[in-house]
């Protein structure tokens, strides 16, 4: 069982990209802008659509009752670290390859995970300025995971796996770290997220552990009896159990209680993916029963992010 609590990525810690921020003009004082007019702020890196007609309201530090613009989303090249999944960062017809470089965290990072992909693989390498290349990994995302039979080979649509986890990163203070999503021209690659921070181990998954999600679809019926359906985000739900050192339960509790009200990442452990117990999100609760002097068992809830 372990658990990957993220670093903040700012301006400082983005070093290169090949996604550009152009989503829409940037907002500029002194202009007017006319209802729906969509504009970026590249401080906050987010898209904002005016409410009302204005003139020289910031859109970042407007306060205006009603407001005059609303904070619609992040902007495509920051996508990649506003914590919504569903919402990846996209690239235009023809283009094979989604490019990060992060890093200069000032701390080490020993952990690096990859959500809402689409591509053909992903890949890591991480350097630092003394040593050179320390770490270098490529993960096929390729899904064989429905193919059981030769009808399935042959007939089965193509997937792929929508997370990567890059583990057992060498742990450099200010290490950059390179990610590419490669796909092909036809299918351009997605990202969702990039988390990367420091990994934990908080003990030993057990059978049990449950898997379920939480569908935010609309799913109700009309006076006639019809449905009415409308596909939205859902989250993963997972119900982990897992066991500890009776002397190391304080240390879980800790760690566990850090990260109250922090996104992170949890899975059961290495070469685990394919019980789909990989989620980012939050957790609801846990709880440590001191069972005995030697062995203690833990149960966490987690809910993933959209």
């Amino acid at each position: 069982m372990r658990v990957l609590i993220p670093f903040t990525v700012l301006d400082s810690n983005l070093i290169a990209t090949n996604i550009p921020e152009t989503d829409f003009g940037v907002w500029a004082v002194g202009t007017t802008y006319a209802v729906g007019t969509k504009v970026i702020s590249t401080v906050t890196h987010r898209i904002y659509e005016a409410l009302i007609e204005s003139t020289g309201v910031n859109p970042t530090t407007d306060t205006s009752d009603p407001p005059k613009w609303l904070n619609l989303a992040a902007t495509n090249r920051w996508k990649a670290f506003d914590q919504k999944i569903s919402d990846p960062v996209t690239v235009p017809n023809g283009t094979t390859t989604i490019e990060y470089t992060i890093g200069s965290f000032g701390v080490p990072s020993n952990s690096l995970t990859l959500f809402g992909l689409k591509g053909r693989e992903a890949s890591v390498v991480a350097s630092d300025a003394t040593d050179g290349q320390v770490y270098s990994r490529t993960i096929s995302l390729i899904d064989n995971t429905l193919v059981d039979d030769w009808f399935t080979f042959f007939f089965e649509p193509a997937r792929v796996k929508s997370e990567a986890i890059f583990e057992g990163i060498p742990p450099y203070a200010n290490a950059e770290y390179v990610i590419t999503v490669t796909d092909t021209t036809s299918v351009e690659p997605e990202l969702g997220q990039i988390v990367a921070g420091q990994e934990y181990t908080l003990g030993n998954t057990n059978y049990g552990t449950s898997v379920s999600i939480e569908d935010y679809s609309r799913k109700e019926r009309d006076a006639f009896g019809n449905a009415v359906i409308v596909q939205r985000a859902f989250s993963k739900l997972i119900d982990f159990d897992f066991t500890v050192n009776t002397n190391s339960a304080r240390r879980t509790a800790i760690l566990l209680e850090e990260i109250r009200a922090i996104p992170a990442v949890y899975y059961a452990g290495i070469d685990t993916e394919q019980f789909g117990t990989t989620v980012y999100g939050f957790f609801r609760n846990f709880s440590i029963n001191l069972d005995g002097p030697a062995i203690s068992n833990v149960t966490l809830e987690v809910e993933g992010l959209t």
